[in-house]
């Protein structure tokens, strides 16, 4: 788009149908082209299909059937029905003055439908007899690019800090997409980038320099087809396909060489299965824990809780033989579920979610589970323990920090922290808001609110033991890894998506899956689904899933994080096909390992 035609679409107005007022509309200071925004008699905005795509980076897509309307974004699905003031928002039912219209086979949506849904700051004026409409998202940073090569595109994802509405358009062998700037870049953002590729349809990337409230990033391609540009959540990420033309497609590869295992350590093997979204491909590593050979424990990215890697080079830097992608996890790192790693607890239950626990005596559990902890101090009794290893803190909680969140505990004058050292006894008492070092083998107990006030009387000499545990109550364990939802309860489907507290992004769409099984005679199945050929960015819905896990001799079963994370290592190779085109950095992991087959560190 030249300088010229923007200023001359500055000039454009949406004056349709003629009887309304005329409008003009700016999104994220970009004006709409003609015909693709109006404002109604009653003076609401309505966007069009291609509006919300282009203007907003929403997804829009056609119903099949009498059902209603998708528009996507981040993670958050809206459903609208032409006529109908009645729409939804994640699954809630909400409702607007406009309802949306269908003219000449093209949907249009009244703003109020889409705004507080998507993050959308909306700002009207006069002008002349012509209302202006602005509309911008939220700031944000644009903090990582990843390339991806597919056998029929090349993906691009650009990782930003949070969900935003941004906007995007095309001009010959180039893409544009403008990202709202926060009011107070950091680096990246402001910094002027240039990333060249290795893939002949992408030239290069650039960014920048921020230029008024925008980042633009610009993209030099070789496609004569349209782009496929949406956007996923977890972390928040924009992605951009660009498909090859058919003359430059290489012919479909056969399916992955399978590294044996060696002995009788354990089978793995490949199945397709049918949905009604095309063919998808199942991967599984079926061990026996109880074998002297195995070892099936759960591995971070790295010593404390705030680093990412691939499952791939975690499969190598330990020298196990493979394994699958674990719990879900925060944007910093933090592993969002349990985490038990040879007894040590690295993060404690989480929402109610289902957990797979192996006992000290080599016992396979999975329930959905609380945390019930509590620490014990020497004639003083006792205080509930709400987490361990998080933050920042909820109030009226006490948290355990343990150097597996690093080597200092920051400052914060609402708080009061109490060290204790490897004996269990309190060497150290902070109330002025100042940093406290973590001691080697000892912990740091942080308490704000009523906790702060209950931690004051504690005096320097104090024994402390905390007392960890979980209801409903498990044994001792040696690992413990949290995800969910659970899928299988004793050979029969049991989808609990709901009660644990899962999103519609998580439990009503078909992403690649990761998940764990455990066989009536209490073999583990690591298990990774995602859409053969062209489908390999879908794979299946949860009760999909649930079905799978049984015909694959599942007795339990649970769901781990799945999409761009899903990650399936043997032999130290990756054989699934990651959903961003090149392998996620993850929080943590499920590894197995086979006495007498250690495998040299190697990349990932």
């Amino acid at each position: 788009m030249t300088p010229a035609l923007i200023a001359a679409l500055c000039l454009t107005l949406c004056g349709w149908p003629a009887a309304a007022e005329q409008c003009m509309v700016l999104a994220n200071g970009i004006p709409l082209e003609a015909g693709l925004a109006k404002c109604d008699e009653a003076g609401a905005l309505l966007l069009s299909a291609e509006a919300l795509q282009r203007g907003l980076g929403l997804t829009v897509t056609e119903p099949e059937g009498d059902g209603p309307w998708t528009v996507r974004g981040f993670g958050v699905t809206v459903l609208v029905r032409p006529e109908v003031k009645a729409y939804t928002v994640a699954g809630k039912l909400r409702r607007a003055k406009s309802c949306p219209v269908v003219t000449d086979g093209e949907l249009w949506i009244p703003l109020a439908m889409v705004r507080r849904a998507f993050g959308v700051d909306a700002r009207m004026r006069g002008e002349n007899e012509v209302t202006v409409w602005t509309l911008r998202g939220p700031g944000v940073e644009l903090t990582e690019v990843r390339e991806g090569v597919h056998r029929e595109k090349a993906r691009l994802v650009l990782e930003v800090s949070r969900p935003t509405a941004f906007t995007w358009w095309q001009e010959p062998g180039r893409l544009l997409i403008d990202l709202p700037a926060p009011d107070e870049g950091g680096a990246w953002s402001r910094s002027v980038q240039l990333l060249r590729f290795d893939d002949p349809l992408i030239s290069e990337l650039r960014q920048g320099p921020t230029t008024g409230e925008t980042i633009r990033v610009e993209i030099v391609h070789g496609s004569s087809r349209p782009p496929r540009i949406f956007s996923l959540a977890e972390p928040p990420r924009v992605v951009v396909d660009l498909f090859r033309d058919p003359e430059d497609i290489a012919p479909e590869p056969g399916p992955p060489m399978l590294p044996p295992l060696p002995g009788a350590a354990g089978v793995l093997h490949t199945r397709n299965f049918c949905t009604a979204r095309g063919p998808v491909r199942v991967f599984v590593l079926e061990v026996d824990p109880r074998s002297e050979r195995i070892d099936v424990r759960p591995a971070l990215a790295s010593a404390t809780v705030h680093e990412r890697a691939t499952v791939t080079r975690m499969v190598a830097s330990t020298g196990a033989y493979g394994g699958i992608n674990g719990g879900f996890f925060a944007r910093s790192g933090q592993p969002l579920g349990m985490l038990v790693i040879d007894g040590e607890w690295i993060r404690e239950p989480w929402g109610g979610r289902t957990v797979l626990g192996i006992t000290e005596d080599g016992r396979v559990l999975m329930d959905r589970l609380e945390f019930a902890a509590q620490v014990a101090f020497s004639g003083l009794g006792t205080q509930r323990l709400h987490g361990i290893n998080h933050g920042p803190d909820e109030m009226d909680t006490l948290t355990m920090y343990t150097r597996r969140w690093g080597q200092f505990v920051v400052g914060a004058r609402q708080c009061t922290r109490l060290v204790v050292d490897a004996a269990g006894v309190v060497a150290h008492k902070e109330t002025d808001g100042r940093i406290v070092r973590i001691p080697d083998g000892g912990f740091v107990l942080s308490g704000n609110g009523r906790m702060a006030r209950s931690l004051d009387v504690v005096e320097l000499g104090t024994e402390v033991e905390a007392r960890l545990g979980t209801s409903p109550q498990w044994p001792p364990l040696r690992h413990a890894i949290g995800g969910g939802p659970r899928l299988v309860k004793d050979g029969r489907t049991h989808v609990t998506a709901a009660p644990e507290g899962f999103r519609s992004d998580v439990h009503a769409t078909a992403p690649s899956r990761t998940a764990v099984g455990v066989t009536k005679q209490g073999r583990l199945l690591l298990v990774a689904a995602q859409g053969a050929g062209e489908t390999a960015g879908t794979g299946m819905t949860l009760q999909e899933l649930a079905s799978t896990m049984i015909k694959l001799g599942a007795w339990q079963a649970m769901n781990v994080d799945g999409g761009g994370s899903t990650s399936f290592v043997a032999g130290g190779k990756l054989l699934n096909r990651p959903t961003d085109g090149v392998p996620r950095r993850v929080s943590n992991a499920l590894l197995v390992f086979v006495r007498g087959c250690e495998r040299a560190e190697s990349g990932g």
